[in-house]
């Protein structure tokens, strides 16, 4: 299986991407089928070869969600699917996916624990009056 994915390059501190199309077995870094844009995350910049994307998307190739991503700002998936290709500017100056997903983790976390502290303090009043009319 083709999967469309991120090749870094650059050094430490530094880095710089190929988008790549890959074997799904190789190494990150590994020998690549073809090479189809690169992306700069410092400087927020993509470069996009869109007929040879599309052409391996047309063969089957699949994305990685931060490639689909970076496609989806860049308007290849909107020229893939037919439709009107429009370039977002901002795309990149907002969340990465992977944030987003640690963001909205975090978020489900709290709630969580807010539940059983509620249902604890709903309970904890019932306890003394239980005693109280005992006595």
């Amino acid at each position: 299986m083709v999967k469309l994915r991120l090749s870094r390059i650059g050094k430490r501190k530094q880095p710089y991407y190929r988008i790549v199309a890959m074997n799904v077995s190789a190494p990150r870094n590994g020998r690549a089928l073809a090479e189809v844009g690169t992306y700069d995350p410092l400087h927020a910049s993509v470069k996009i070869d869109t007929e040879r994307a599309i052409e391996w998307l047309n063969n089957g190739a699949q994305m990685t969600e931060t490639v689909a991503a970076l496609f989806d700002s860049q308007g290849v998936l909107a020229q893939w699917q037919g439709r009107e290709a429009q370039v977002r500017e901002d795309a990149l100056r907002q969340d990465k996916p992977k944030r987003r997903r640690k963001l909205a983790a975090q978020a489900a976390t709290p709630a969580a624990e807010e539940a059983p502290e509620a249902e604890a303090a709903a309970e904890a009043p019932e306890a003394p009056a239980e005693d109280a009319g005992e006595e």
